[in-house]
């Protein structure tokens, strides 16, 4: 050190010091280069299988939803129209401009964006306004309102049937001054291509559980579960009170033991008016509600049915309840 308290190697301290910071960044650079290489290997070291980044049709067809994409341009637009008239033109307007009733005006809304426009939305919905409405999301949409939005304040069950849907949708499509084009022949190929064939039922397995009758359950009906479902699935389109006119449905009031399809000022369609004129009895509301497309085939109504056995006799008990003279069940 000089006299004057100075280091004569301080410049070179400080060139060595840049020098080793230096070395010591490129060493580490080099390091993370091996460790975590900035380009994808040729081979992952890990296959992660299920993960697709297919179309549209192919994520309808792994969550078991068949598309309507193949049946759009052979859909019958007739069936189409009678089917939304009695099922949703109590809530849904379809003239051009027509007013917002208990849902949208359906007028045009294909190819627009979803759940968008002046009527006021749940939550629910608007979280899954992603992009405008197609084949595909209709599709999900129609099939399973509540699963498709958990939460919807849309208490509709949903269509279970692919070509009913067709036939809506294809129908829907004509309310439009320009309606969305049909289904490209190679989208029509991919969604075909996409559709999961059955899987057999394999070899020796057990056969499924039996459901306990129907009359063996009333013991145990709720009947404030009952009135829960039928207001949350069946209010929609039927009237509940005493001299109720008709809606979509005929009037339900004291309808267990009244003459079957046959209330006063509605109009049944062909398929049930083969069934009318016997009495409704706890049995024969069950198979009704349990699947009415199956006990009256070709009838209007699409509903899918009330498959659990107890919630069927909860309904019942609730309806029988509903009346001036409530029948004794078993």
């Amino acid at each position: 050190m000089s006299g004057k308290g100075k280091d004569s190697l301080l410049g070179n301290k400080i060139a060595a010091g840049l020098l080793t910071a230096g070395l010591i960044f490129w060493g580490a650079n080099r390091i993370a280069s091996i460790v975590v290489p900035d380009e994808a290997p040729k081979t992952p070291a890990i296959k992660i299988t299920g993960l697709q980044t297919a179309a549209a049709p192919v994520a309808a067809a792994a969550a078991g939803l068949e598309s309507i994409i193949p049946l759009i341009a052979t859909g019958d637009v007739a069936k189409g129209a009678a089917f939304v008239q009695q099922q949703c033109a109590a809530c849904h307007t379809l003239t051009p401009g027509g007013a917002a009733g208990v849902g949208p005006n359906l007028y045009g809304f294909m190819g627009t964006p979803m759940f968008s426009g002046s009527f006021a939305y749940s939550d629910a919905v608007k979280d899954k306004a992603k992009g405008n409405w197609n084949y595909d999301n209709i599709n999900a949409w129609l099939a399973a309102p509540m699963s498709f939005a958990p939460g919807t304040g849309m208490s509709y069950a949903g269509i279970k049937n692919v070509q009913t849907r067709a036939d809506v949708v294809a129908y829907l499509r004509t309310l439009a001054a320009t309606p969305v084009p049909l289904p490209a022949a190679d989208e029509i190929k991919a969604a075909t291509a996409a559709a999961a064939p059955a899987t057999p039922a394999a070899a020796g397995a057990p056969a499924a559980e039996t459901e306990p009758s129907i009359d063996t359950l009333f013991a145990t009906a709720d009947i404030a579960k009952g009135k829960a479902l039928v207001m949350q699935q069946c209010a929609a389109c039927h009237t509940l009170a005493k001299g109720g006119a008709a809606g979509v449905g005929p009037n339900l009031y004291g309808i267990i033991g009244a003459k079957a399809f046959s209330a006063p000022g509605f109009s049944y369609s062909a398929a049930v008016k083969s069934k009318a004129g016997a009495a409704w009895t706890d049995d024969t509301l069950s198979a009704w509600l349990e699947n009415p497309m199956g006990y009256a085939p070709g009838t209007m109504m699409a509903y899918p049915g009330i498959k659990n056995a107890q919630a069927r006799a909860n309904v019942i008990a609730y309806l029988n309840s509903n009346s001036d003279t409530p029948e004794k069940l078993p």
